[in-house]
């Protein structure tokens, strides 16, 4: 896994870099600018050749790195400009060295201020090349004043776009576009990727991703422990194995609590991927009344539980079928609670008996943490081997806000879910997050539109249970989890394309994503 830094963490690893080790501030910028030049040339020599490059510079650090590039630039006899957002006496520190070694070099400078906007529109309009290095990691607040001109200059453009460290109006700590930001075709960013670049909306503007080793130490990074980490398909390795005796009660009976009238597929799903991920049984149990409808649509390798409620045939979770349930579960090793299982009171009397039982190790999802939203005194913090699977939409009715607040702060929004209720939460969407109380929190970089559909979720709650039925702790349960479901997406998704991708097509790739995580495929 690898981390992804905030800004602060950024500005630690450099003060770190150059306190401590001992190398001075001018040449970390030296490396970078360097940097990203070496990968504007690799993917755009013949447009640079051929010029002209506009080099879009601000007045901070991030301009700096630039002038580095336009100096670069200038070396290979490109026709290239920088066009500075201000006066060159506004510029300070390490960028002031930068901006006075571009310019004893020969280079071309334009001071854009209030007289001479007009010449820095027609320069960009004319580039083949822009190079945005306006703003950084810093960026705290939206965009305003002549940075936002010229973010929309950049973007009127049909010239490819290389961005110095993040693009111009993302944060690099929650990927919020802040007001406005620039589209590159390639961010070149340095010694690690930040948040920005991962956390939708940027992780959508950022482009193709490089990252610059510019002699931050291993021991630096050791120092700032980050709170968001990358999960890497190497992260699972002897997670996955099965010995040549195995037999199938060595890899768990997962029973599935869900299903109404109209929603059986959703359990049946959740069954059908626990079998899928390598449970060796499963069980779909539901109210007598659901049975033979939802029965009749089940794959044969799945077994049913109906759930009698006495004296009657009922379509309804209820408290009344909780004797039936708990003899049921003495024979599970792990819960999927929730898929299709509908809401009302019949469920949250089902609900308060199943959380006070003390059960295996469960999977919460769909109408169970409805009900929780709904009646959070249900649950018992520090549950055993609880794992929650909320949407963003669960997730806000949770936390008691609105959707757009938890989008806003994907990661912030999981940390409070994780600690309040004391178990591990993976936040479903682009990209997934997974974290537990006191964890870092993990994002898993596979995944694809085409999930957006009715049952992925419930997908992804049988494959959990499946993979806590093997014996997972609920920690790497949710993180492999997580990433096996992201993977299989992808995966069928190379086959069939997203459009009209289905639940069913992710089951059918999900031995596929087994097989190639087992195998240390780093794909």
């Amino acid at each position: 896994m690898r981390p992804l830094l905030t800004a602060e963490e950024m500005r630690t690893l450099d003060a770190h870099t150059i306190q401590v080790v001992g190398v001075p501030g001018p040449v970390l910028m030296e490396t970078a600018g360097r940097g990203v030049f070496f990968h504007l040339w690799r993917q755009f020599e013949e447009r640079a050749s051929a010029g002209p490059t506009a080099v879009v510079c601000g007045k901070g650090n991030n301009g700096g790195d630039g002038f580095v590039v336009a100096r670069c630039l200038a070396g290979r006899g490109c026709g290239a400009t920088a066009l500075l957002l201000g006066n060159r006496d506004d510029v300070k520190g390490d960028a002031a060295l930068q901006l006075a070694a571009y310019l004893a070099a020969g280079g071309a400078l334009v001071e854009v201020g209030q007289g001479n906007r007009t010449a820095a529109e027609r320069a960009l309009a004319e580039a083949g090349l822009i190079v945005d290095a306006v703003l950084g990691t810093g960026l705290s607040e939206d965009v305003r004043g002549l940075p936002a001109e010229a973010i929309g200059w950049i973007n009127a453009s049909s010239a490819p776009v290389v961005a110095v460290d993040i693009p111009s109006g993302v944060s690099s700590d929650t990927g919020r576009v802040c007001g406005a930001a620039v589209r590159p075709a390639l961010t070149v960013t340095f010694g690690l990727a930040k948040r920005g670049h991962y956390l939708y909306p940027g992780a959508a503007l950022t482009g193709q991703l490089e990252v610059v080793d510019i002699g931050i130490p291993r021991s630096a990074i050791d120092t700032v422990s980050p709170g968001l980490l990358l999960l890497e398909p190497g992260d699972f390795e002897g997670l996955l194995t099965r010995a040549p005796d195995a037999h199938k009660g060595d890899f768990g009976h997962v029973f599935v609590f869900g299903g109404s009238a109209g929603k059986e597929g959703a359990a049946g799903l959740a069954g059908w991927a626990a079998l899928r991920a390598g449970a060796g049984l499963c069980t779909v149990a539901w109210p007598s009344g659901v049975h033979p409808a939802g029965a009749a649509r089940l794959p044969l390798e799945l077994m049913t539980e109906p759930l009698p409620e006495p004296g009657s045939c009922q379509l309804e979770w209820s408290e009344a079928i909780w004797d039936a349930a708990e003899r049921a579960q003495r024979r599970a090793d792990a819960l999927v609670i929730g898929p299709g299982m509908g809401a009302g009171e019949g469920t949250r009397g089902f609900l308060s008996r199943l959380l006070a039982s003390n059960g295996p190790p469960m999977v919460v999802d769909a109408d169970a943490l409805n009900a929780l939203a709904e009646w959070p005194e249900l649950w018992r913090p520090g549950l055993r081997g609880a794992v929650l699977t909320p949407h963003p939409g669960e997730a806000a009715r949770l936390l008691g806000v609105a959707t757009g607040q938890v989008q806003e702060d994907r990661v912030a929004a999981l940390r409070q879910l994780a600690e309040r209720f004391e178990a591990q939460v993976i936040l479903k969407g682009a990209h997934t997050l997974v974290a537990g109380p006191g964890t870092p929190v993990y994002l898993v970089p596979r995944g694809n539109p085409g999930m957006a559909t009715a049952g992925s979720g419930d997908v992804l709650s049988g494959v959990v249970g499946a993979l806590l039925a093997r014996g997972l702790s609920p920690s790497d349960a949710a993180r492999l989890g997580a990433y096996v479901h992201a993977l299989s997406g992808d995966l069928a998704a190379e086959g069939a394309g997203q459009e009209g991708l289905t639940a069913s097509d992710l089951l059918t790739s999900l031995p596929k994503a087994m097989r190639a995580l087992a195998a240390g495929d780093h794909r």
